[in-house]
């Protein structure tokens, strides 16, 4: 049974991710399955504006730490796995990107590590009023990877980028809407109602003329090229972590 589902008015679509559980995690099937969402999107010529949502109390705590599909087993000491999880992200985080449509990421509750960093590969992101992001890569010893960290200093600038990076900060919605990492924040229980309406407005736009502006605003600002190692960084941040795991056993 799939974790996505896709609920199409008009030119205007709702995409749910719900794995159960408090977390809402990716697992490396649900971010294949998201991905494949993606992919199904972009090929659909009469839609004109997606709307990415978790529950309605958590948009995505992150990734799944405990998928061994993700990390490989316990007593590797140097698995591909997680190489292979990093692309995976990226890859995610890529087709979300690359999508035609104007998207729209509604946030209820957390958006921590990986689902903040699948938010902020969409155009906006709608808030509600007690939804937080935390990016805590750096701080447990990992870079921002997914292809993120141009988008997240193209978004709040490079001293709000290292500040969110190296303290353990909760941004929550106020920040984030004052930083320019939520472009609406609304009551709770609303992030999706107020994505739709802002998805329904910006359909009213002809079709071609929203793609086309939509990739010319992408070639002023997006760097995703500077990424390109970020996947390789991330590997050798965990051999790092188990060298120093070893040593000091």
């Amino acid at each position: 049974m799939g974790v996505v589902t896709v609920e199409r008015d008009g030119a205007v679509a709702v995409v749910r991710y719900d794995r159960g559980g408090a977390a809402n995690a990716l697992s490396a099937a649900a971010m294949a399955e998201l991905t494949a969402v993606a992919h199904d999107l972009r090929a659909d010529r009469d839609l004109a504006a997606v709307v990415l949502t978790g529950t309605a109390r958590v948009f995505c705590a992150g990734i799944d730490l405990s998928d061994p599909a993700l990390w490989g087993a316990p007593d590797e000491t140097l698995s591909p796995a997680p190489l292979a999880a990093a692309e995976q992200g990226k890859a995610l985080c890529e087709a979300w990107a690359a999508l035609p449509q104007l998207t729209i990421a509604a946030v209820e509750g957390a958006a921590i590590g990986g689902g903040a960093v699948l938010a902020q590969a969409l155009d906006w992101r709608v808030m509600a009023r007690s939804a937080r992001m935390r990016l805590p890569e750096a701080r447990l010893g990992f870079n921002l990877a997914w292809g993120t960290l141009p988008r997240l200093v193209a978004l709040v600038g490079p001293a709000r980028a290292k500040r969110a990076l190296f303290t353990d900060l909760q941004i929550d919605a106020a920040t984030a809407e004052a930083w320019g990492l939520a472009d609406a924040v609304v009551e709770d229980g609303a992030a999706v109602a107020e994505a739709l309406r802002l998805a329904t407005e910006a359909a009213a736009v002809p079709a071609p003329v929203l793609r086309m502006t939509k990739r010319a605003i992408a070639a002023q600002v997006e760097a995703p090229h500077l990424a390109h190692a970020d996947a390789d960084q991330f590997l050798l941040s965990i051999w790092m972590a188990q060298r120093h795991k070893t040593a000091t056993a």
